[in-house]
């Protein structure tokens, strides 16, 4: 598997983008850096969100507050805002992470959105409510986000090592590689030298953080990322326009916006 190369927005949307979106979340909330705004999604009252280093962990999360503040770095360095976009780290991208590992905390799990439609253009808001799994589906989403666990059922193709575990492994290893090359957590870098350690980490742990996070900002809001759909604002995508679709002349003239 090749090393994904990481962007900024502007040219990674010179090449387009098709996201499939498997992952699920509920209420969108970023991670911030102290100089930063959160993403939009503010906490319940009785649980607040939580700083380690310059990062803002959301209150309640599957991972652990210093794994998800390493989250929130990787995510910043794989896909960094700039002046036409804000970027993976305010779009909540590593809430949308946290939130597919975290899948299986709530029933039905937050895998399949529900529909016909969002609510965002009338009709019921029907992707708030999430589709109950078959047995096999379960299954093999159980198998992915935990891992085989030495359960016969789930080793039929051999042992598998889960989503939970890979991602705090593989944050770790990043942060222990930034403090060995430049003596400072991972989370106290600046963008260039976190750059610097994603280029030397494991290609396959990169490159699996990097399409959660693209999907994380760039897909669906109901599965936890593309916080107020900035994602989509970016790029001037407007998003699901059902029920209400579109008018003969705007499918025939979409240049006109």
């Amino acid at each position: 598997m090749s090393e994904p190369t990481m962007v900024t927005r502007r040219s990674f949307l010179r090449g387009g983008v098709l996201l499939v979106c498997a992952a699920p979340g509920l209420a969108s909330e970023g991670c911030a850096s102290s100089d930063e705004p959160a993403a939009p999604g503010a906490p319940a009252a009785s649980a607040l969100p939580t700083k380690v280093g310059p990062w803002t962990v959301p209150a309640d999360t599957t991972l652990a507050p210093r794994h998800y503040a390493l989250l929130c770095a990787v995510a910043d360095a794989l896909l960094p805002g700039d002046d036409a976009s804000p970027g993976a780290h305010l779009a909540g991208a590593a809430f949308y992470i946290d939130q597919l590992l975290g899948a299986f905390r709530v029933d039905p799990p937050r895998i399949f959105a529900g529909g016909p439609y969002s609510g965002r253009h009338g009709g019921e808001a029907g992707f708030a409510s999430f589709q109950r799994l078959t047995r096999v589906e379960e299954l093999r989403w159980r198998t992915t986000l935990e891992g085989s666990r030495g359960l016969p059922e789930r080793e039929w193709n051999g042992p598998v090592v889960g989503l939970v575990e890979r991602y705090p492994a593989g944050l770790d290893a990043i942060d222990a590689s930034a403090t060995t090359t430049f003596g400072e957590s991972f989370l106290t870098l600046d963008l260039t030298r976190r750059q610097t350690i994603l280029g030397g980490a494991d290609p396959d742990f990169v490159q699996l953080a990097y399409e959660h996070v693209v999907e994380g900002t760039w897909g669906d809001p109901a599965y936890g990322g593309n916080a107020d759909m900035l994602g989509w604002k970016a790029i001037r995508y407007e998003g699901d326009r059902q029920p209400i679709g579109f008018s003969a002349r705007e499918m025939s003239n979409p240049e006109e916006g």
